[in-house]
């Protein structure tokens, strides 16, 4: 089921165009909070075609250049702005009349999803630069295997265990640099190269540890059956199933 959702003086609730509609009409959104739109990311209600026409005129202007906001559409011209005042704790609770308050914008823009050449591609590289860093171990491990051969089949049990750690080393080693770039940055290195970010459904980075989540569930889907890579293909929002544990998706960067 697509999903909406409206920040609101920090709190974050699930909604639906029509409900959104109703709660812009009395004054509990106003138009720089931030909303999401499935597929298309978060954006600022004032700048959304479905409810602007729901906006008292003038009302879904851009901000001041240099970070100011305009004045505020529900304001009266002639009269101070009123004390601050704190708002009910959800859009259902009864109005008191129009909020005049500064929009927490501490949501970064998502843009749109990202397209299923690009995902391929970063997982390609990531793929590959994984296997880079157990290159050393495999290298080890073959010499071991061929050893063997001309040893009379009698395998170095210890340079073949040593080729295996090293292997799995240098696979946990990048998986735990891809979380960590992740989690700074929102791209492994992969997604770098090819212009993607991997965000928080309101905007921010993964934590280290949801990230370091995010990299052991893709690998354990992808040995599982790799054909659940394909379950972004029939999703409403094109999150693959260890995003939407993760609670992240792919972004255009």
């Amino acid at each position: 089921m697509m999903t909406w959702r409206v920040v609101v003086q920090e709190q974050t609730y699930e909604t639906n165009p029509e409900e959104l509609k109703q709660w812009v009409r009395e004054g509990r959104v106003l138009p720089t909070d931030q909303v999401f739109q499935p597929g298309l990311g978060w954006g600022a209600a004032g700048q959304i075609p479905e409810l602007q026409a729901w906006f008292p005129p003038g009302a879904t202007a851009l901000p001041l250049t240099g970070g100011g906001m305009g004045a505020s559409p529900y304001a009266a011209p002639s009269y101070p702005p009123p004390a601050p005042y704190a708002p009910p704790p959800n859009p259902y609770a009864p109005a008191y009349g129009q909020v005049g308050y500064a929009p927490l914008m501490h949501a970064r823009s998502l843009g749109v999803v990202a397209g299923l050449g690009k995902r391929f591609l970063g997982s390609v590289l990531d793929g590959f630069f994984s296997a880079l860093c157990a290159l050393p171990g495999m290298l080890i491990y073959v010499m071991a295997i061929v050893a063997g051969a001309g040893q009379g089949g009698e395998v170095p049990v210890g340079q073949a265990a040593g080729g295996r750690l090293l292997i799995y080393i240098g696979i946990i080693a990048y998986l735990l640099l891809s979380a960590y770039m992740t989690s700074k940055s929102g791209a492994s290195p992969g997604k770098k190269i090819v212009g993607t970010v991997v965000l928080r459904e309101d905007g921010e980075y993964l934590s280290f540890g949801m990230a370091i989540l995010r990299e052991f569930l893709k690998g354990l889907f992808n040995n599982i059956c790799i054909l659940l890579n394909l379950w972004l293909l029939f999703d409403s929002e094109r999150q693959q199933l260890y995003d939407k544990i993760a609670r992240a998706n792919v972004y255009e960067s």
